[in-house]
């Protein structure tokens, strides 16, 4: 099969000083809605974040000084919420194919959640790029990203106790669990029309 120039760049992208590599793990979450991922950042460090993709802006809790500083720095577009670092924990089990999260806040739309997503044994592993289309991450004016996701099926168990509204019980809902992560964050291109 012959190999295109989106296939070398994918290979071996034209890198400069401002792309960023990131790694994700452990990593769980219910697609497009909710997710539990500790954040690896060679600029930032380590830190554990849950992830309210489906709001507008998209909410980050985070439980570390370092958290806040990333989102502060990357994606002041999000709305980041800090806790104690004993308020937000996530955990895996089984080679990575289980992962728990706990948040209990004092602000934002949660109280508190506690999930189980998990994957089977045997449940295949899928090698899943994402991104590369240079849209915008989080709703960021600033940072776009692609990379590879090993993931699992499984599903989700769990409640979170929303401030405004009900108890929200998952049962066996469809999740992805990640066995490791990686993205290769870069500068969103600026279109001709508005640059200075």
């Amino acid at each position: 099969m012959k190999k295109t120039r989106a296939d070398s760049l994918w290979l071996r992208p034209d890198d400069g000083p401002d792309i960023v590599y990131e790694f994700f793990a452990p990593f769980a979450h219910v697609e497009g809605k909710y997710e539990w991922c500790r954040i690896r950042s060679p600029t930032h460090g380590v830190f554990d974040t849950f992830i309210l993709l489906a709001r507008k802006p998209v909410v980050v809790y985070v439980n570390s000084a370092a958290g806040e500083a990333f989102m502060r720095d990357r994606f002041p577009e999000c709305r980041t919420i800090r806790v104690a670092a004993r308020d937000l924990r996530i955990a895996e089990k089984d080679g990575g194919r289980t992962v728990e999260g706990v948040l209990k806040a004092l602000t934002g739309p949660i109280l508190d959640a506690k999930m189980r997503l998990s994957a089977s044994a045997d449940a295949p592993l899928r090698n899943v790029p994402y991104g590369g289309t240079g849209e915008p991450v989080w709703g960021s004016t600033r940072w776009t990203c692609w990379g590879v996701d090993l993931v699992a099926k499984g599903e989700a168990d769990g409640r979170i106790a929303w401030r405004d509204g009900p108890i929200e019980r998952l049962a066996g809902k469809p999740a992805l669990i990640t066995l490791g992560s990686f993205g290769r964050i870069a500068p969103l291109a600026i279109p001709r029309a508005t640059r200075a």
